[in-house]
C-alpha cells in the first residue's frame, strides 16, 4: 500500500501553500495600509475639531476682551468730556490722567475753537475727529483707539467736543497669542507620529506630500487643515512583515524542494526495487522453465550420448585394423559427444543450486593447481602469468566447486588472448575482518561498454564455441559460498579485473 504522496503532488502542495501565503501577506499589507489611512483620517478629524474649537474660543476671547476694553475706554472718554466741559484740560493734566488711568494718551478736540489738547504729546499721529466712531485697533502702533463723539450719542446730554482715548494692545495681544491657533498648531507638531500641521488655502494644497509622511486635508471654513503623520512605524512593520514573509517562503521552498527530492528518491528506489523484483521473478520463471528443459534434456539425451560414446570407444579399441582416416573420424565423433555432454552438464549447473560441502581449503593451493593445468597453454600462447599470495589463506567450502570457479576464470583469460597477453592473480587478506580477496586480471577484453553489461547474462558469449554459462556458474558458486563477485573493465587497456571476496575459515 502506498503510504506517501507522489513527489509531484508534494511539490504542487508546497507551491499552493506558497501562493496562499503570498496572497495572505498581500492582504495583510493592504489591510495595514487601509488601517494607516483610517488612522491618519481619524487623527486629522480629531485635530481639526480641536483646532476649530480653539479658533472659536480665540475669536470669542478676542471679542470679549475688545468689548471690555471698549466699554472701559468709553467710560473714560465720557468722564473726560464731562470734566472738560466744566473746565477745559491742559496738556499736562491729560498726561497725568493718562498715566494714572493706564492709558497711552488722551486727545480732546474742542468743537467751538477747533483746538486740540493732547497728553502726552506725540502719542497719536495726526487724525481727524470723526473718521471712525467706537473702538479701532491700530496694528502698526499696537494701540486700541476709542473715538467718542457726543453728538453721535443720542443718550448723551453733552454735545460738542470729540474725545480720542488710546490703550496699549500688547497685553491683550500676549493673552490672545497664548490661545491662538498658530500656538496650538506649534504644540501639535511636537506630538508623537505628527510630522506637521498647517493651514493652507484651498488652491495652495501640495499635490505631492513630503517623503515618509501621509497627509490628510480637512476643510475648516475657507481654508484646509493639513495634517501629516509619520509613517516610520508603518514602514518598520511592513519591512518586518517582508522579512518574515521572505524567511517563511524560503523555508517552504527549501523544505518543499528537499521533501519532494526525498520522495522522488524513495519512489525511484521503490520503482527500481519493483523492477528488480519483476526481473527476479521473470528470471525465476525462466530458471524454472530452463530447469524443466534441462531435466528433460539430461534424461533424454545423456543416456543416448553415453551409449554412443561407449560404442565409439569400444569400436575404436576393438577395430585395430581401421584406416587412419576412419580412426580420426571416430576420435572426432567421441570429442563431439564429450562436448555435448559437457554442454548439458553446464546447463544443469547453471540452473540448479549447488550443495556446498563445508571443508577447509587452501586457496593458494587451489589456484596453483589450476595454473599448473594451463601453464603449457599459456607458454604456447605467450601469456605472462603472475601469481602472488599473502601466506596461507583458508576458506570453508567445496573444493571441487572452488576449483571449478578458478578454472572458469583462468580459462576465460587464456582463451581471450590467443596471440599473447598477461594473466595476473593476487590473493590477499581483505580489509574487512574475516574476508579474503582474489583478484584476477587479464587482457584481451574487447567488448564495448554496452555489451559489457550483458557479461553475466546466461548464454551471452563472445567466443565461437562458448556456451555463455561459465561466468553465470562462477557467480553462483561464489554466492553459494556467501561471497561476492565483482568486475571492472579498463576499456583503454582492453583488460578486465575480477574481484572475488570469500569468508575465511
Amino acid at each position: 500500500m502506498k503510504l506517501y504522496p507522489s513527489w509531484r503532488t508534494n511539490l504542487s502542495f508546497f507551491a499552493l501553500i506558497i501562493v496562499l501565503v503570498g496572497g495572505y501577506f498581500f492582504r495583510q499589507t493592504q489591510q495595514a495600509s487601509r488601517e494607516l489611512q483610517k488612522h491618519a483620517q481619524d487623527h486629522s478629524e480629531i485635530l481639526a475639531a480641536v483646532v476649530e474649537v480653539n479658533l472659536r474660543n480665540t475669536l470669542l476671547s478676542q471679542r470679549s476682551l475688545e468689548e471690555t476694553v471698549a466699554a472701559s475706554l468709553e467710560n473714560s472718554a465720557r468722564f473726560l468730556h464731562y470734566l472738560d466741559l466744566i473746565e477745559p484740560f491742559s496738556s499736562a493734566e491729560l498726561t497725568a490722567f493718562a498715566l494714572e488711568s493706564g492709558l497711552v494718551g488722551v486727545k480732546i478736540i474742542q468743537a467751538e475753537s477747533a483746538t486740540a489738547v493732547t497728553g502726552p504729546s506725540g502719542w497719536l499721529p495726526e487724525r481727524a475727529c470723526g473718521e471712525s466712531i467706537g473702538l479701532e485697533r491700530l496694528e502698526n502702533e499696537q494701540l486700541y483707539l476709542f473715538s467718542y463723539l457726543p453728538a453721535a450719542d443720542p443718550k448723551s446730554i453733552l454735545q460738542g467736543d470729540c474725545v480720542l482715548v488710546g490703550f496699549s494692545s500688547q497685553a491683550i495681544d500676549a493673552t490672545l497669542d497664548t490661545i491662538s491657533v498658530e500656538r496650538l498648531l506649534g504644540m501639535l507638531k511636537g506630538l508623537y507620529d505628527i510630522a506637521y500641521v498647517r493651514f493652507e488655502a484651498g488652491s495652495d494644497v501640495q499635490a505631492v506630500p513630503e517623503k515618509g509622511v501621509l497627509e490628510t486635508a480637512i476643510a475648516i471654513g475657507d481654508k484646509q487643515l493639513i495634517v501629516a503623520l509619520k509613517t516610520d512605524r508603518f514602514g518598520k512593520r511592513r519591512r518586518q512583515m517582508h522579512k518574515e514573509f521572505i524567511i517563511f517562503i524560503s523555508f517552504l521552498i527549501l523544505f518543499g524542494t528537499f521533501s519532494s527530492w526525498l520522495l522522488y528518491r524513495i519512489q525511484r528506489q521503490r520503482l527500481q526495487q519493483a523492477r528488480e523484483f519483476e526481473q527476479k521473478m521473470a528470471r525465476q520463471h525462466e530458471d524454472a522453465a530452463l530447469g524443466r528443459a534441462a531435466a528433460t534434456l539430461t534424461h533424454e539425451l545423456r543416456n543416448p550420448l553415453n551409449a554412443i560414446g561407449m560404442g565409439l570407444q569400444r569400436l575404436q579399441i576393438e577395430a585395430a585394423d581401421l584406416a587412419p582416416d576412419h580412426n580420426k573420424l571416430l576420435q572426432s565423433m567421441r570429442s563431439a559427444v564429450d562436448r555435448s555432454n559437457t554442454i548439458i552438464t553446464r546447463l544443469k549447473d547453471s540452473i540448479h543450486s549447488f550443495d556446498v560441502t563445508s571443508e577447509k581449503n587452501n586457496l593458494g593451493g587451489l589456484v596453483t593447481q589450476v595454473l599448473t593445468l594451463y601453464q603449457t597453454q599459456c607458454d604456447g600462447q605467450q601469456i605472462d602469468v603472475e601469481f602472488s599470495c599473502d601466506g596461507d589463506i583458508f576458506v570453508l567450502g567445496d573444493k571441487v566447486l572452488l576449483g571449478q570457479l578458478f578454472e572458469n576464470l583462468v580459462k576465460n583469460g587464456v582463451e581471450a588472448q590467443p596471440n599473447g597477453g598477461f594473466l595476473n592473480i593476487f590473493l590477499r587478506h581483505h580489509d574487512q575482518k574475516g574476508m579474503c580477496q582474489v583478484e584476477i586480471v587479464n587482457g584481451g577484453f574487447f567488448l564495448s561498454p554496452e555489451k559489457s553489461k550483458l557479461l553475466f547474462e546466461p548464454y551471452f558469449t563472445s567466443k565461437s564455441k562458448g556456451t555463455g554459462l561459465g561466468l553465470v556458474i562462477s557467480k553462483k558458486i561464489v554466492q553459494a559460498h556467501k561471497g561476492q563477485l565483482d568486475w571492472e573493465a579498463d576499456y583503454t587497456k582492453e583488460s578486465i579485473r575480477f574481484v572475488i571476496r570469500l569468508p575465511t575459515a
